[in-house]
């Protein structure tokens, strides 16, 4: 019985952090859903790390946005092509009425 897995975890399927060649997310280990992170479209050439600030309602949906002062580009295109796929993420579904707030990080490299 119980979850399988990392220990911080709180959904029987999923991972509760990532890791990739384009982003990562950290949200209190939640898990992140079907399909993984989106993958932000972008056809400029540039690189950089965008980190987006997100709030998660428990049913998963990102009902907020914003670039974190983490954020080491100012390209105005890569910004908002990681803001458009931050806000496509799903999370588990938790119970409770609170939202959470994590991030997700992109990293852009020259195509």
């Amino acid at each position: 019985k119980g979850n399988e897995g990392s220990p911080d975890g709180n959904d029987i399927q999923g991972v509760t952090t990532g890791v990739g060649g384009y982003g990562t997310w950290d949200l209190n280990g939640r898990a992140i859903g079907q399909g993984g992170l989106p993958r932000p479209e972008y056809n400029v050439q540039d690189e950089g790390r965008v980190v987006v600030t997100i709030t998660v309602n428990p049913e998963g949906r990102v009902i907020k946005t914003d670039i974190n002062p983490r954020t080491n580009t100012t390209n105005p295109a890569l910004r908002q092509a990681a803001l458009r796929a931050a806000s496509q993420a799903l999370f588990n579904r938790i119970d409770g009425l609170n939202n959470q707030m994590g991030t997700i990080t992109y990293y852009f490299q020259l195509k």
